[in-house]
Order: structure tokens, then C-alpha cells, then sequence
């Protein structure tokens, strides 16, 4: 099936680029897409047992800028060109050709890095996708919006995001969204599916990432401009919490927890400022009321 529509990912670097003859992909029409892990921090080189870079591939890969709260976006195959990142069975359905956008985030789904990760902090150094902050989610949103208005995926997603540990409706199986989980769908369903799913829920594939990720949130945030290309106005919740509680800037370099506490909100700052200013009126109390000694003593 030809392509049509734009291939490239606005933004997104092609500096790992493998399509184009390296390890081209079959031509398809996406209209679904799978979301992955990587279970590391930084962008994998994809490589097969073979060490070919590139290899096992998916569509794009979003690694967390986390001072600048954005995500780089480095795009391996064409959007409608199969990717290499899911199992696929002989003798079963297809899955890396069955018109599937492959999406990998960089960072991790597993409960037990929830907090830290060797001397890292999860929200600081690295995201834990099931605990994302709203800021990474809108960036995962961003293609999400620009695939449904360019190729139709649609902003849908499955219910289902099982946790990648335990799960109260299978006691002792861990982890939930391995192997034959709940959530993994039948040949048929798969067939029939659009939309956005995980890896855990692709047939003849075991793995469960990516975890309990909020997605449904990605896809209301896709969803949050309005008709006519015009942002939706924010309430005001919304606006205190992008004004006052989401939008954080590094600690001051004078600040006895800068090391523990890296970033502060607003409202921080301005208690900081009241502070200094409180104290500065007591210095200049001090100093008039010195001055006033001095005037009386010549």
C-alpha cells in the first residue's frame, strides 16, 4: 500500500534515521500505535544479536530533556514504513507491519525504580511513565495530535493499562501485563484494532511495558485545542496550577536544599523574596535607628 501524508515528524532529529534502504520497512497506511518503554535513560541503539544499530527499531523514540521539561523526539523509519520493535510469530498475525506507529519512551514502567535508580531520582533525572509529570505527557501528546490530523490515527485508546508488577484481579502473578495477561488481545482484536495501545496489549509479544501510563490523559491532552486553531481558554484552577504549581525553575544557587530540592514552583520563590524583603526591613530599621544615635551624639 503507497504511503501518503507527511512521513516526518515535525521537530524530530533524523540523526538515527534507519529506513531508507538500511533496514526498510514494508509500505502501509498507520492507523494504530503502540507505546513502549525502553527501561533505560538514555536512546538505545536498537541493536540485534548481531549488533546491527537500528535493527530492532521502533517508529520514533522520545527521550526526556528534564531541565528543559521537553522531549527530543528522534524519528527511525518513515511514518507509514513498518518498524522493527514487536515480535512477530510465524504462522500467527502480523504485528510490526499491521499499520502500527512504534513509539518508545525513554525511561521506565517498573514499580521498583518508582523513586530512584542508581543514585538517580525519578522525576529529576529520569521519568517513571506510570507517575509522569503533566509536562511530559503533553509533549507525548503532541505527535499523537499531529498523527490523527496527518494520518488518521484516531484519539482513542484501550482501557486497559495493566501495572507492570502485581495485579489484585491475578494474585501471585507478576509481572500483571507479561505473557498472557488480561490485557494482551486476541489475533482477531488485533486485527480490528486503531487507536493507541502498549506493547503489553500486542498478540505474540510478552512484554508489559509500558506499565500503568496514564495514556488516557496523553489522548484528552491531544484532544485539549479547540476548533478554529485557537487554544482552549483556561480556567482558573487550570491557570493557578500552570502559573503557580507546574511551572518550576531551578532552585537559587543560595538555597540550603538546592541539592535535595533542584527545582522550585513559583510560589516558592515569592515566599523566598518575602523573606529577604522582611529581613531587609529589619536591617534598615536598624540602621536609621543607628543613624538617628550618630545625628544625637554630634
Amino acid at each position: 500500500m503507497a504511503r501518503s501524508g507527511p512521513q516526518k515528524i515535525p521537530g524530530a532529529s533524523q540523526a538515527y534515521f534507519y529506513g531508507a534502504g538500511r533496514f526498510s520497512g514494508t509500505d502501509m497506511e498507520v492507523n494504530c500505535g503502540v507505546v513502549h518503554t525502553t527501561e533505560g535513560r538514555s536512546l538505545p541503539t536498537y541493536a540485534d544479536s548481531q549488533g546491527r544499530p537500528g535493527a530492532m527499531a521502533p517508529t520514533v523514540t522520545g527521550v526526556p530533556d528534564m531541565p528543559a521539561r521537553r522531549i527530543r523526539w528522534y524519528q527511525h523509519y518513515d511514518v507509514d514504513e513498518s518498524a522493527r520493535a514487536l515480535a512477530n510469530k510465524l504462522g500467527g498475525v502480523e504485528t510490526n507491519t499491521a499499520n502500527t506507529f512504534q513509539m518508545e519512551l525513554v525511561g521506565t514502567c517498573d514499580a521498583k525504580h518508582a523513586k530512584a535508580w542508581n543514585g538517580k531520582r525519578a522525576g529529576i533525572d529520569y521519568i517513571y511513565w506510570p507517575d509522569a509529570p503533566e509536562w511530559a505527557l503533553a509533549e507525548v501528546a503532541v505527535p499523537v495530535r499531529w498523527l490523527n490530523q496527518h494520518h488518521g490515527i484516531p484519539l482513542t485508546c484501550v482501557e486497559d493499562w495493566l501495572a507492570y508488577g502485581s495485579d489484585s484481579r491475578r494474585p501471585g502473578v507478576t509481572p500483571a501485563s507479561y505473557g498472557a495477561s488480561p490485557a494482551r488481545m486476541s489475533h482477531a482484536e488485533w486485527r480490528a484494532f486503531t487507536g493507541w495501545c502498549g506493547h503489553q496489549h500486542v498478540p505474540e509479544n510478552d512484554h508489559g511495558d509500558p506499565g500503568s501510563m496514564d495514556f488516557a490523559r496523553v489522548i484528552v491532552l491531544a484532544k485539549t485545542p479547540t476548533t478554529g486553531g485557537k487554544e482552549k481558554d483556561m480556567d482558573q484552577a487550570e491557570m493557578y496550577a500552570a502559573v503557580w504549581e507546574q511551572d518550576k525553575v531551578p532552585a537559587p544557587d543560595t538555597s540550603a536544599t538546592k541539592a535535595t530540592n533542584p527545582r522550585w514552583a513559583p510560589v516558592s520563590y515569592l515566599r523566598e523574596i518575602y523573606d529577604a524583603v522582611s529581613g531587609l526591613r529589619g536591617d534598615v530599621a536598624k540602621l536609621r535607628a543607628e543613624v538617628r544615635d550618630l545625628k544625637k551624639g554630634a
